[in-house]
């Protein structure tokens, strides 16, 4: 690769790479604290769905894409400009960040698809289906479009890095087709963040409750903000990737590694209920009436809050059996009033005193 002609004046030798290496080591503790949280306690629940697996894949490629950026900042000289590395330093950090742009992609879009199929879970009709199926769909087409450019840009591939032995597509059509998929990345950002507020708002929870949820919805909406920044930091420049990359790297990095945080504390009360719960589990009748059901893994606001009746899960019938687990009772989210008003009839017709005796 040729050396590029540096600007002049040129650059200050300024170094973002120790930024970066910050920034990871507090976010991946985080994503692994919470993933591995999340996954003990839906396999305790005996309650694993794709949403959770998909997460795990997720919670692995972060792991991937902050080790590769750590030998770039380490090794190669990642977050300086290209004049103060030596050259071999720079082939080589520009080989790992087309590996960790092509990771950037793939674990984006298993990120978002994991947040919509956890809103499948908690709200599961034919119209929000379909809406959110083609929400994934469009997901898969962008990022991996942006993959699939990435791996044909250039004949070979390693010209991309090493600028020599072959010939690269016009720097635009990556560039163009990146923003493309930012763009739609912060339209589904919005969306997956809004979707969670508009359930919880019809379903009778104390004022605490929906503001614990949008709170954490707000997060994903944090992490949106950080992909604008991403946006803005890109150019068609091409000549100072080890600093430019490194920028984009940061702010590409707080906009996946918090929404996976926030993906995954979305269920906080299902780990609070297991934490703190009697018995680990919470199996005792108190623990359900706190609102932490054994079997599927969630948790949500008991109905002896509002009229004293039990929850469905824990409502005995006549014949002295459970009634079956509907979707809507395998959520994080409380059953909509409607079902509330079912339910509380035909347990205050079998238990008037309220006080059931399970069998």
């Amino acid at each position: 690769m040729a050396a590029a002609t540096p600007p002049n004046p040129p650059p200050p030798d300024e170094n973002a790479g120790p930024a970066l290496t910050i920034i990871n080591s507090l976010l991946i503790a985080f994503i692994l604290i919470t993933t591995c949280l999340r996954i003990v306690v839906r396999f305790s629940a005996r309650a694993l769905g794709l949403d959770d697996y998909m997460i795990a894949v997720v919670a692995v490629l972060c792991v991937v894409r902050v080790a590769i950026q750590v030998v770039q900042v380490n090794q190669f000289g990642n977050g300086r400009h290209h004049w103060y590395i030596p050259e071999y330093d720079y082939i080589n950090n520009n080989m790992l960040g087309w590996y960790s742009m092509v990771l950037l992609f793939v674990t984006t879009c298993f990120l978002k698809i994991s947040i919509c199929l956890l809103l499948l879970r908690i709200k599961n009709n034919r119209t929000l289906k379909i809406f959110i199926y083609i929400i994934m769909a469009g997901l898969v087409i962008t990022n991996f479009g942006c993959v699939v450019i990435l791996l044909a840009q250039c004949k070979p591939i390693s010209v991309y890095w090493t600028g020599t032995g072959g010939a690269c597509w016009d720097t635009r059509v990556r560039i163009y087709s990146i923003y493309f998929t930012i763009a739609y990345s912060l339209l589904t950002d919005f969306i997956c963040s809004l979707l969670p507020l508009v359930v919880v708002w019809n379903v009778c929870i104390p004022w605490r409750t929906k503001a614990s949820v949008c709170g954490l919805m707000g997060l994903g909406l944090v992490a949106t903000g950080f992909g604008v920044a991403r946006a803005t930091s890109l150019g068609l420049v091409t000549t100072d990737l080890s600093w430019a990359y490194c920028i984009a790297a940061i702010w590409s990095n707080l906009e996946l590694f918090l929404g996976v945080i926030a993906a995954n504390l979305a269920l906080s009360h299902s780990y609070y209920a297991y934490l703190f719960g009697k018995g680990g589990v919470a199996r005792s009748s108190r623990s359900r009436r706190a609102g932490y059901h054994p079997r599927s893994g969630y948790a949500y606001q008991s109905s002896l809050s509002h009229g004293g009746v039990e929850p469905p899960s824990t409502v005995i019938t006549s014949r002295g059996r459970r009634p079956s687990i509907s979707k809507s009772e395998s959520s994080d989210i409380p059953l909509e009033p409607g079902i509330h008003k079912k339910t509380a009839f035909t347990v205050m017709e079998e238990y008037p005193d309220d006080s059931p005796s399970e069998n």
